[in-house]
């Protein structure tokens, strides 16, 4: 047993349950299986930072609430934590390197969220994704009465289905009533961040639907053209969620304008990128495209891309604000903060639009990004690399949670 426990990096927000306030903790590597602990136990918990003993953390425990932590009971209690992969621990450390290990081997990168976020049945998932285009907030079925253009890009969210498949929807009709692009270059936000700017993947992903081809191909001659080592942190593609609910839309759609059209479904492959965080510029106010990594990146992609002869569609897996208690602020959300944030939202969305990419840093730099702009990384770099491209507004949602008094918001959008 650790003498100076250490906590590992994880999500923490306090939820109800059956009239009581739990802390919900949740591991971004899903490494580590979510619990709820009590208030007291989180106020253990936010002790455990390697430097404070048993003694220490039994001693602040007294004065804060008035009675003796006992060590049988911090012993068990730190076991648990460590059973459950939350602590800095050799275990830990070996689970880790194992899981890391055998994701590497795999070729295929296997589905995080099936059975949860969506259905693992092929019929059942077509169902549910067919519901968010039906749904009142949706845009209605797609049709082939008069076929659109394949847009450069789409901009659409990552937070799970139940919350905001309607906005999905909105993003991915254009793309089913178009002819489709063979190949999709996708953007998402690394939750886990990452060593280097942007984390590549060489591996197929696999759905309900079918595996979905990554271009290994395109992907080495990226990595190639780069100093940084991006396959360095591909472990993190392994639960990311940005991407993986992409290519389960991407899958869809081309089954589904295949029914539409009686036509042969048209292959395609994809361009997996995680975009790891900005806010070291952001608290610089620095533009990312001066740093070296970033700026040679942009170039090589771009590059690549002008040398293709293939349809090329970019798709940008993106929330934006992230506000309430789950995120750290302890003001309740109101509904004029709530209009507050989808007005900042909107100013941060017409810079997009216009691919305005000073303007579109500061309106998240002028505050320091007090609304946690998760998908500022991936519409950053979008931005560069859509050249002549103007953005069309399609859909703005805000999914409050009662149960952590918090909100994510996100939109929908086609760039021409």
């Amino acid at each position: 047993m650790e003498s100076f426990p250490r906590l590992r990096v994880v999500e923490a927000f306090p939820i109800e349950q059956d009239g009581n306030t739990l802390i919900y903790l949740k591991d971004p590597l899903s490494l580590a299986t979510p619990l709820g602990v009590s208030p007291a136990g989180y106020f253990i918990m936010s002790h455990f930072d390697g430097r404070h003993s048993f003694v220490d953390i039994q001693e602040v425990y007294s004065k804060q609430f008035g009675t003796l932590l006992l060590s049988d009971e911090l012993t068990q209690f730190v076991a648990m934590l460590d059973q459950h992969y939350y602590l800095v621990t050799e275990r830990f450390l070996n689970y880790q390197g194992s899981v890391i290990e055998e994701f590497r081997r795999q070729s295929i990168r296997a589905p995080a969220h099936m059975g949860g976020v969506y259905q693992q049945d092929p019929r059942g998932l077509k169902t549910q994704l067919d519901g968010y285009f039906l749904s009142p907030e949706g845009p209605g079925l797609p049709g082939r009465a008069s076929k659109s253009t394949l847009p450069k890009a789409i901009v659409a969210p990552h937070i799970d289905f139940h919350r905001g498949g309607p906005a999905y929807a909105w993003a991915y009709k254009n793309l089913v009533e178009s002819d489709g692009a063979d190949l999709y270059i996708l953007l998402g936000t690394s939750h886990c961040g990452g060593e280097n700017p942007f984390i590549l993947s060489l591996k197929d992903f696999e759905t309900p639907l079918g595996t979905v081809e990554t271009d290994k191909i395109f992907v080495s001659n990226l990595q190639r053209r780069c100093n940084e080592d991006l396959f360095a942190d591909e472990y993190l593609h392994r639960g990311e969620h940005s991407l993986e609910f992409q290519v389960v839309f991407l899958k869809y759609i081309a089954e589904r304008r295949a029914e539409l059209t009686g036509q042969s479904e048209r292959p395609f492959k994809i361009v997996p990128i995680l975009v790891s965080s900005f806010q070291a510029m952001v608290a610089s106010k620095t533009l990312p495209e001066k740093s070296s990594p970033v700026r040679s990146f942009l170039a090589a992609i771009q590059d690549l891309v002008d040398k293709e002869t293939r349809q090329v569609c970019f798709i940008a897996g993106v929330d934006l604000a992230h506000v309430g208690r789950q995120f750290g602020d302890r003001e309740p959300i109101t509904e004029d903060f709530l209009k507050w944030v989808e007005a900042e939202d909107q100013r941060l969305v017409e810079r997009l639009a216009v691919l305005d990419a000073p303007g579109f840093f500061q309106e998240i730099a002028k505050d320091q990004d007090k609304r946690r702009i998760c998908g500022f990384s991936p519409l950053y770099s979008l931005i560069h690399l859509l050249n002549g491209s103007k953005g069309r507004h399609l859909k703005y949602s805000q999914a409050f949670t009662p149960e952590t008094g918090s909100a994510v918001t996100f939109t929908s959008m086609i760039f021409d």
